[in-house]
């Protein structure tokens, strides 16, 4: 490598060569459209592509079928890259086949000018939080998979350029009552109402939002998934499932004892039997790392693009993420690539936003502004050193 105006030409002209096979990849995700665990074509076409390029890849990662760990390149650092590709049922609508062109051209671009260092992908499935590796980067963090990995890079799409990103603490529970049917006329008495004891605890559960506090940004969604067969039936079960969010994971775990307890007592009144699962793990806040995103901001705003920095703003999280789960074990920087204009997400807009011929400029931008932020670390150990202290100060890591 050699200056940094040299540096970003040939950033440029490696683009330029991959970027047809970036957007037939993106093109390729976007209209298989798998849902979560279940990404198979997805991860295949990523996994061939990253072979031919030269990349070491291992399939089956973490005994999670669609998940992968693919490698180039030797010695330290190393820089990860966080890789999804899961649909919503509406298909692409979140645009995740454009996190994985964006990873996929930032790993090959890589590949082409370091002259040291170590790339490791990490294919993820489902982010949104569906079928059994729901959240799976939260999988890996939990079993140790990012402790050789010395800084990380995420992107999403958005309506918006920004750097940096906030996360609410996510869970969700399934309240499963077991009652006794009977008939609802002729013998009500014989039954065990498990609809009843359902939606008492959903109202228990909704009256409990005044315990949070404003200041903890409680989200609260519900929905009967089960609520019996036949109105002249007793209904013998019911089931809820209950979304909760906030902005402090410690008090997410402080809310869910309390509305376990409480919707146990209700169950043992109403004489049911109550089965409670966690659907997903819990997805905690972001930790951001603000001296790779202040890199990030820089570089995108040399092209000429406004950028909102989210480490320095005031805005409360929205949304949740599994990247948030990796954000507290390596120090991780994030871009959001703009895609359109108020864009409601997980619709129809934001499917049919994410097309990949309509971002391939935008795409450009992304790779080019993370190839050149992770390339200038490589080469600087000093900025490295830097980060590193900034993760350790912000998470007790000294």
């Amino acid at each position: 490598m050699h200056n940094e105006e040299g540096l970003l030409t040939d950033i440029h002209e490696s683009i330029e060569k991959h970027i047809e096979e970036i957007i037939d990849l993106s093109r390729e995700i976007y209209n298989f459209a798998e849902l979560g665990s279940m990404e198979f074509r997805s991860s295949s076409a990523i996994i061939e592509k990253l072979r031919n390029n030269g990349f070491n890849v291992q399939e089956n990662f973490m005994d999670m079928k669609t998940a992968f760990r693919a490698e180039y390149g030797s010695g330290c650092p190393t820089v990860g890259l966080l890789m999804e590709y899961d649909a919503l049922p509406n298909g692409h609508s979140c645009g995740h086949n454009l996190i994985s062109a964006w990873a996929y051209g930032t790993a090959v671009v890589m590949k082409d000018l370091m002259d040291s260092g170590k790339i490791v992908l990490f294919g993820t499935p489902s982010e949104e939080g569906i079928g059994p590796y729901a959240g799976s980067k939260i999988i890996m963090a939990n079993k140790g998979c990012f402790s050789g990995i010395d800084f990380m890079l995420g992107m999403h799409p958005d309506d918006r350029w920004c750097v940096g990103c906030k996360a609410l603490a996510d869970l969700q529970l399934e309240f499963t009552f077991k009652g006794k049917s009977a008939h609802m006329a002729a013998s009500p008495w014989e039954g065990i109402n498990a609809l009843d004891a359902l939606v008492t605890s959903y109202a228990a559960i909704n009256n409990s939002r005044d315990w949070a506090g404003v200041d903890k940004h409680l989200v609260l969604g519900m929905i009967i998934k089960d609520g019996g067969r036949s109105s002249n039936v007793i209904p013998d079960r019911a089931v809820l499932e209950v979304d909760i969010r906030s902005t402090s994971s410690e008090f997410l775990n402080l809310f869910k004892e309390r509305i376990v307890n409480l919707v146990a007592s209700i169950s043992r009144g109403f004489g049911t039997e109550l089965e409670v699962n966690d659907l997903i793990p819990m997805y905690t806040e972001y930790s951001a790392n603000t001296v790779i995103d202040q890199m990030l901001q820089e570089d995108l705003e040399k092209m000429g693009v406004k950028v909102i920095n989210l480490d320095r703003s005031t805005e409360i999280a929205s949304g949740s993420t599994d990247e948030a789960n990796v954000s507290l074990k390596v120090p991780t920087g994030h871009i959001d690539m703009k895609v359109g204009d108020n864009l409601p997400g997980h619709s129809d807009l934001f499917r049919i936003a994410s097309e990949p011929e309509k971002n391939i400029e935008n795409l450009k931008k992304a790779i080019l502004a993370t190839a050149n932020s992770a390339l200038k670390i490589i080469k600087e150990p000093a900025i490295l050193d830097k980060i590193k202290r900034e993760f350790g100060d912000v998470n007790g890591k000294n």
